[in-house]
Order: C-alpha cells, then sequence, then structure tokens
C-alpha cells in the first residue's frame, strides 16, 4: 500500500521463485509437443538443468494439484486449462502475475464498497438530520406564528 491507502501491483517486489520458471519451461514444452511426453525419457528433468536436483518433480506435482498437468500411465501432457493458461498468458509466470494483480483488484473492489457503504449510511443520517430540523423548524414556524404576526401588527403599527 502507499501512503494514500491505494494498493501497489509492482511484479519487480514480487520474489522471484526458481520453480515457477521450471513450470514455466514444461508447461511451453508440453504446448508445443503434439503429443504427451513420457517421464522415462528425462526431457522434463532436463528443464530443470542448473537447479537442484528434486525440483523438477516438485514443479510436475504442484502444475498436477493446479490441474495445469495431467499424468497418465508415465506420460504427462497440459490439460484444457493449462492449454488456456498458454493461450492467455504466454507463460506460467505471466498466469501467476495476473492472477495476484486480480486478487489485489478484488481487495480494492472490496475497500470500495466498504467507502461507499460507509459514505451512504454517513449521506442517510445526514438526510436524517435534515428532515428533522425541518419538522422542527415548520413546528417552531406554526407555533411561533401568531406571536410574530403582533410583533409585525405592532411595528407597523408604530410606523
Amino acid at each position: 500500500m502507499n501512503h494514500t491507502g491505494d494498493f501497489i501491483f509492482d511484479v519487480m517486489d514480487q520474489k522471484e521463485k526458481p520453480i515457477d520458471d521450471i513450470k514455466s519451461s514444461i508447461m511451453t514444452c508440453l504446448y508445443c509437443c503434439l503429443n504427451p511426453i513420457s517421464l522415462e525419457t528425462g526431457i522434463v528433468e532436463a528443464l530443470a538443468t542448473g537447479y537442484p536436483v528434486e525440483f523438477w518433480k516438485i514443479a510436475l506435482n504442484q502444475l498436477l494439484l493446479e490441474e495445469l498437468v495431467k499424468e497418465k500411465s508415465g506420460d504427462v501432457a497440459l490439460t484444457s486449462k493449462g492449454y488456456r493458461v498458454i493461450q492467455l498468458y504466454g507463460n506460467y509466470r505471466e498466469y501467476l502475475h495476473a492472477l495476484e494483480k486480480r486478487r489485489i483488484d478484488k481487495e480494492k473492489e472490496k475497500q470500495l464498497d466498504s467507502k461507499v457503504k460507509k459514505s451512504t449510511i454517513l449521506s442517510n443520517y445526514l438526510n436524517a438530520t435534515s428532515a428533522i430540523c425541518s419538522i422542527i423548524g415548520f413546528i417552531a414556524g406554526v407555533l411561533s406564528a401568531d406571536q410574530i404576526k403582533r410583533i409585525l401588527a405592532w411595528l407597523l403599527s408604530n410606523a
């Protein structure tokens, strides 16, 4: 949040996770392949070269849990959701950024709704107060009308 209470979405502030790079590579590779990839070929493992040994398994398991990838008989392929993610966002990291932005937008919307509700309640109180003051003024005017007429008659008769 900045000093005015607004949320700031800055991608550079987010911690970059190496596992997300592996997930993005796996999804891109699966998107480009016409057929499912066998885990026995070592292709998925090769996509995680330069990272700790078990990262490819962790990345693949997370993609399975997120239902972006499916595994059947040792072959992995994108799910329909995974295809949509690649088609809409280009890669997994952009998908994550879009999810985060959507979450922040929902929080902003909740805050805005809260502010609107508060201002509506305040407006209702002001309207009720105004109505009460009008009624009191009308009653006071009716009750003091005879006295005002007498004062005006006395002033006009002396003039």
